[in-house]
């Protein structure tokens, strides 16, 4: 498979938003399968908000997503990272690289081998990589899901100390996206990922967004992420809820 210069470039500016800091599982599914039967494709997402005067407050989130298509080899690396910052105190500061491998094996169905890293600095997360592989079956180009089983490794600093956490977890996931009036789509990707040794530890996301197309490549965005950790390590809630609007540029 041939990957052009625009995706090394993609995967090198990836690498330095990774160094920035850290993030959670994006949308990567909504945009695949918007990319995924053009030979080339590359997205760009950008959501700024502010506030001062008796509260001072920031916040940014930036995203990147190239893809390839050559035949029945595709592949695509995504990253994204989040800052926020209320009254000069930090609230979130994190980002989030994946990258994926796909071979069709038939018209709907393909092997997958990912790989992914984030950090997060306001869970005291170090590091989180993980390595895996997926069965992809696509019963039509708006309906998707997959099973995959991946190795992770997890680094938490808490009070000084190194916490390290080995495992093995499965991976289900569900996409649909739903045609609107005017060009517009709602789609919603759904994660949900057990620790194989023990089932009663997992975590799930599902992430609800309406894109609505202003030109040919310059879309509105608005996202409802929701996050659940059934065992943090740290003494947090186990559910986050986030939502976000901006823009994504698409070529």
């Amino acid at each position: 498979m041939k990957f052009n210069n625009t995706l090394i470039a993609s995967t090198i500016l990836s690498s330095l938003l990774m160094s920035a800091g850290a993030a959670a599982i994006d949308e990567t599914e909504s945009l695949r399968q918007r990319s995924q039967d053009k030979p080339s494709f590359t997205s760009l997402s950008l959501d700024l908000s502010g506030k001062s005067g008796n509260s001072d407050k920031e916040d940014f989130s930036f995203g990147i997503y190239h893809s390839e298509r050559s035949n029945e080899h595709f592949g695509f690396v995504m990253a994204s990272r989040d800052y926020a910052k209320s009254n000069d105190v930090k609230s979130e500061d994190s980002s989030f690289l994946h990258a994926r491998y796909n071979y069709y094996f038939s018209t709907n169905e393909a092997f997958e081998v990912f790989a992914q890293s984030n950090t997060d600095d306001f869970k005291s997360l170090e590091s989180r990589n993980l390595i895996g592989v997926a069965y992809r079956k696509e019963f039509s180009d708006k309906n998707t899901a997959g099973l995959g089983i991946f190795q992770e490794q997890e680094e938490y600093k808490v009070n000084g100390q190194t916490l390290e956490f080995d495992q093995t977890r499965l991976s289900l996931y569900w996409v649909t996206t739903v045609p609107l009036n005017n060009g517009a789509e709602l789609s919603n990707t759904l994660y949900y990922q057990p620790d194989i040794s023990k089932f009663s530890d997992f975590r799930a996301y599902n992430r609800l967004s309406i894109k609505s197309k202003l030109t040919e490549s310059l879309s509105l965005k608005f996202g409802l992420l929701v996050e659940h950790d059934s065992q943090p390590v740290l003494d947090v809630k186990k559910t986050d809820i986030k939502y976000q609007a901006g823009f994504s540029y698409e070529f």
